[in-house]
């Protein structure tokens, strides 16, 4: 049978602290209840047993005085001693020890309270034993006190009960949108009929509250898709032509200044299909689909890297490859091909000639390094940024959009990317895979 796991309760949640106000007041209820106890056993000891052995003094010298043979108290609690000129002979020698008139002493292994009084030479001590009167404190003080704690802990518990009930439509509606797994259309599809019919008029204030945004929103981001779809598709249009078109003016005999030109419209038609793949990236569903084939990362990864730099030919630029392990992962190579492509060009575009970028594979790891413009820190906390451009007025072109792609693709596959860099020194990326299997280690 399959175990249900429970879930564990959000800290700082409305059901955390219905709980704690619940602790605190057992708690509270119990300290006033433990100090009343100790506090009635202390009135007992100090005010009633004292008062009543000072009564039993009087009462003895009084009667003495009339009859010098009156008995001393002798009776199942209290028993009483008399010492005459100092002579314990007859008494226990532990009441020798006495220093005050009323204390507790040890007297044949148990602990009563012995009280002292003196008249001329003699001196009277009064030993109450009040293990009785304990019993009788238990049952007729504590026992009722503790009756009490129960009665008031019944209320306190059903007010609990009570508040927990009333929160509950609340608690339901904020687990129903926890577990919800909130996409492009899942996100009109969240049923909260079962919850209206409950009737709590706050919980219905904000599930309709909630529809009617959510429905807004769901409708403005479908807007934007189908704008970012079927905008890109009718750009690949004109310029799957105007490549075919370039490629054709290629291979022809050109003069050098049709050559320049050539050459400069190549990069610009390469940067607008990279434009035309983000768009086409960022509209479309949050699946991945990977191959049910391991990939071979050393092998995708130069054909990546190598396909990138030849669109900067024919600038200076040298690849400095050092595979230390061989690797293979389950990753969806398109998506792979996106991130390397978009490392790779930025170290070319921030690069001068001639070009040196060091690509190591390292475990998991895929670190690219070029010896570029680097970056302040300022920019490095924001090169994710769509549309942000760390030198928006320099000779460089772009959409800034490449590492905002970057990040989207490294947070839907799991893998970390992290940058370091430095003015005047370069750039240094580490992208680490999921789930990466070494097969081999390069030989040092």
């Amino acid at each position: 049978m399959k175990k249900i796991k429970k879930k564990k309760i959000a800290k700082g949640s409305m059901i955390s602290r219905l709980n704690k106000v619940f602790i605190i007041q057992l708690i509270l209820i119990s300290i006033a209840t433990v100090a009343g106890v100790v506090g009635a056993a202390k009135v007992v000891e100090d005010v009633l047993i004292k008062e009543a052995l000072i009564g039993e003094a009087e009462y003895y010298w009084e009667h003495r005085e009339k009859y010098v043979e009156f008995p001393l108290p002798k009776t199942m609690n209290l028993t009483g001693y008399l010492v005459y000129d100092g002579d314990y002979s007859m008494v226990p020698q532990a009441l020798k020890e006495i220093t005050e008139n009323y204390q507790r002493t040890t007297l044949n292994g148990k602990h009563p309270i012995a009280y002292v009084t003196e008249k001329g030479n003699e001196k009277l001590y009064l030993i109450f034993e009040e293990a009785q009167v304990s019993k009788l404190a238990l049952y007729f003080g504590i026992t009722p006190l503790i009756i009490v704690l129960l009665i008031v802990y019944l209320p306190a518990f059903v007010s609990y009960v009570f508040s927990k009930r009333a929160y509950s439509p609340v608690l339901q509606l904020v687990e129903r949108l926890e577990s919800a797994k909130i996409s492009k259309s899942g996100i009109e599809n969240l049923k909260f009929d079962d919850l209206k019919k409950i009737g709590h008029v706050d919980v219905n204030t904000l599930i309709d509250s909630f529809e009617d945004f959510s429905h807004r929103i769901s409708q403005l981001i479908t807007r934007e898709r189908n704008f970012s779809r079927y905008a890109s598709h009718e750009l690949r249009t004109p310029l799957t032509v105007l490549r075919g078109s370039m490629s054709l003016l290629k291979r022809q005999e050109l003069t050098p200044k049709s050559e320049r030109l050539v050459n400069r419209m190549q990069p610009m038609i390469e940067e607008m299909q990279a434009l035309i793949e983000a768009l086409l990236m960022l509209s479309r569903d949050d699946v991945i689909e990977i191959s049910d084939d391991p990939v071979l990362i050393n092998d995708a990864l130069r054909t990546m890297v190598e396909d990138t730099i030849r669109l900067f030919d024919p600038r200076d630029i040298k690849l400095d490859w050092q595979p230390k392990n061989l690797v293979q992962a389950y990753v969806p190579e398109q998506l792979l091909s996106i991130v390397v492509s978009n490392l790779i060009r930025n170290a070319c575009v921030y690069s001068q000639d001639p070009v040196s970028i060091e690509v190591i594979i390292d475990g998991a790891d895929i670190t690219i390094k070029d010896h570029g413009k680097g970056m302040n820190q300022e920019q490095l906390n924001r090169i994710m940024e769509p549309f942000y451009r760390a030198n928006e007025h320099g000779t460089e072109k772009g959409f800034g959009l490449g590492l905002s792609i970057v990040d989207m693709i490294c947070k839907q596959c799991g893998w970390n990317i992290q940058f370091s860099s430095e003015i005047g020194i370069g750039t240094e990326v580490t992208l680490t895979l999921d789930n990466a299997e070494i097969l081999a280690t390069q030989r040092t």
